[in-house]
């Protein structure tokens, strides 16, 4: 028999074509690997001579800084403060466990 393709949605495998099969046909799952193709460059593709250097200072002065409304520097500033609190609690809490 010849494989067939599907996809799963909500825990649920959903074939991409109609099968006639009956209740109760044992099947074979397998996850096929999702390739991306090449992401970036490896090391050696880096280009450091002093054109390419040249290219990436022009390159970096072109972004432009970001700019928050005073909502979303409120927001950042208060999730940073509840990640700094979380983090000495759980530094606290290491301590806490191992001491004898």
């Amino acid at each position: 028999m010849k494989p067939i393709a599907g996809v799963v949605r909500d825990g649920q495998i959903i074939p991409e074509i109609r099968v006639d099969w009956p209740n109760g046909t044992k099947v074979e799952i397998a996850l096929q690997q999702q390739t991306m193709g090449k992401l970036g460059l490896d090391e050696s593709e880096w280009r450091d001579d002093p054109a390419a250097v040249a290219d990436w200072e022009a390159w970096i002065k072109t972004i432009e800084p970001l700019e928050l409304t005073p909502a979303e520097a409120t927001e950042i500033d208060r999730f940073r403060e509840a990640m700094r609190q979380f983090n000495v609690e759980a530094v606290r809490r290491q301590m806490e466990q191992s001491q004898p």
